[in-house]
């Protein structure tokens, strides 16, 4: 039996397993769906690795095409393979508190649920087919994942009819996976991906003399919603604003693939300081002619606060830190993982908080996959909220909504609240209580505008609070249903919260009048 980690990526996908004689990580090839990067190490040994880029095109319902099959092919890029078809980042909208209409193909619906679980239900058949019996699946997600994200991977594992089931923030594995050769280390990870950009600062304890007694804490994190498939849309929203076309002129095909080119371009400028690229559309008859250099490449990111999102990112990690007493000298490691890191305007700035000896960029691809799998030699982890938990209510004297909250952010879990909370009904003969419950997350947001001269210009980042309900259809939580009826002014049910291990919000409740235990430890997405 067989540990696999799934490295469930926006832009690529990584597939792992711990190797049975050896016990080191190794990469899944697999045919039609593999794509492979080659890197050279300083010893001047050739590398490879094998990713399964995320997308998925529907020729037909029986004749679904991934990865690497759907690059070769150039599907969604023409009108016999139109992009209607094409489904890519559907992991991003996973995650997302609002995902995109469903899309009606062959009578079929599809949306980033279906999708996704699609995707990675296909992938699991290949890595049967490699006579591989997997005991023990490990997912790895982004450090701001949501509750409803993270239990949908459960729920799919279930599905895979799993023995044993995790789930790891990605930076926290990328750290785990190089703790676990070097223990007793304070490291950094700073994971930039194509969806996300996630932070973690970790330190592994060696408890005995045995490497597989390791306990690991996590002491920051921080993170951005923003990726390497942003930029590709940057340069090509760059390149049609010199030309003075727009998405809509030149069509949904077109506009594919110049972000094809765009992707290219910016691999290209993590070698060359220049890059250029032609295409001609031989349906419109239009030639469109790419060429970006590195200082054009900083401008872009500069101007869309990217590079400020970053250095925010890493002031929050630090600030954590220091809070807990570690210093920005005392962090030995500074590891970069995932493919826009690449990007040198990128590794630069890091390099200059942190010092060229101590970063570095080794494995960008596999890195978090291979780290994931750590999680079988680690005994403990110490983990904590990145989200805060928080009853919603509207206060019609503001008229606004203020947050009751339940457990706050950098709270370690699990964690029980010290307190019992009575609830009462609102109106006599009342015969359920509901609750709007979630999380609360920080999000930022810019705006770009352009001056006379055609120049860029972009406002301060605005920081917001993000609401995300733990209802799958963002609809109140039934806490109670009440036999007999409530009145108003008495209390009626009393509520008892925990986070457990799996850093799932549970309660307990009991009903006040008649002494009946209504719920107990049910996730509260699960009550009903």
């Amino acid at each position: 039996m067989t540990t696999v980690a799934i490295d469930f990526g926006t832009s690529n996908t990584v597939i792992s397993i711990l190797e049975a004689d050896t016990q080191q990580p190794k990469s899944l090839r697999f045919p039609n769906l593999s794509r492979v990067f080659v890197g050279v190490t300083s010893q001047g040994e050739r590398l490879e690795f094998p990713v399964i880029p995320s997308l998925l095109f529907i020729k037909s319902p029986d004749n679904i095409i991934l990865g690497e099959g759907v690059k070769s092919q150039r599907l969604g890029l023409s009108q016999n393979y139109p992009p209607e078809r094409l489904f890519k980042k559907f992991k991003r909208d996973l995650a997302g508190d609002y995902q995109p209409p469903p899309r009606q193909i062959d009578g079929i619906s599809y949306n980033s649920v279906s999708v996704s679980e699609l995707f990675i239900q296909t992938i699991w058949t290949e890595i049967k087919k490699q006579n591989i019996q997997p005991s023990h699946l490990v997912f790895t997600v982004p450090v701001g994942a949501f509750e409803l994200y993270l239990d949908w991977f459960r729920e799919l594992g279930n599905k895979l009819n799993v023995t044993q089931i995790s789930i790891i923030d990605e930076s926290t594995a990328a750290a785990l996976g190089y703790a676990v050769k070097s223990p007793n280390k304070l490291i950094l990870v700073v994971d930039f991906g194509g969806g996300t950009l996630d932070l973690s600062l970790v330190r592994t304890v060696n408890n005995s003399h045995d490497n597989y007694n390791l306990r690991a804490e996590v002491l920051a994190k921080s993170e951005a919603y923003v990726g390497g498939e942003d930029i590709d849309v940057w340069i090509v929203d760059d390149y049609l604003r010199s030309q003075n076309l727009t998405p809509e002129q030149i069509g949904k095909i077109s506009y594919q693939n110049l972000l094809e080119i765009a992707e290219r371009l910016k691999i290209q400028l993590s070698k060359n300081q220049t890059a250029s690229e032609s295409w001609f559309d031989d349906e419109s008859f239009m030639s469109y002619e790419l060429k970006i250099n590195r200082e054009k490449l900083e401008e872009i990111l500069e101007y869309r606060q990217f590079l400020q999102q970053l250095r925010d990112a890493l002031d929050e990690v630090l600030t954590f830190a220091l809070r807990k007493g570690i210093s920005k000298n005392d962090i030995e490691q500074v590891l970069l993982v995932g493919g826009s890191c690449l990007i040198p305007a990128v590794e630069q700035l890091i390099i200059s908080y942190f010092g060229k000896a101590k970063v570095k960029l080794n494995k960008p691809f596999d890195a978090v996959c291979h780290g994931a799998l750590a999680i079988t030699q680690i005994t403990e982890i110490d983990d904590f909220l990145r989200h805060s938990y928080a009853i919603r209510l509207w206060e019609s004297y503001s008229k606004s909504y203020i947050y009751h909250r339940l457990f706050t952010k950098g709270e370690k879990y699990p964690c029980q609240r010290q307190e019992w909370l009575n609830l009462q009904v609102a109106n006599n003969g009342q015969s359920e209580i509901r609750l709007d419950i979630g999380e609360l997350g920080d999000m930022t947001q810019t705006e770009i505008a352009f001056d006379a001269s055609g120049r860029m210009t972009s406002s301060t980042l605005q920081h917001q609070e993000s609401f995300r309900s733990l209802d799958n259809q963002n609809q109140q939580v039934c806490v109670a249903r009440l036999n007999p009826p409530g009145e108003v002014g008495v209390d009626r049910i009393s509520v008892f919260f925990e986070v457990d291990f799996r850093r799932t919000l549970l309660a307990t409740v009991k009903d006040l009048l008649t002494g009946e235990v209504l719920v107990n430890r049910v996730a509260i997405y699960k009550i009903n």
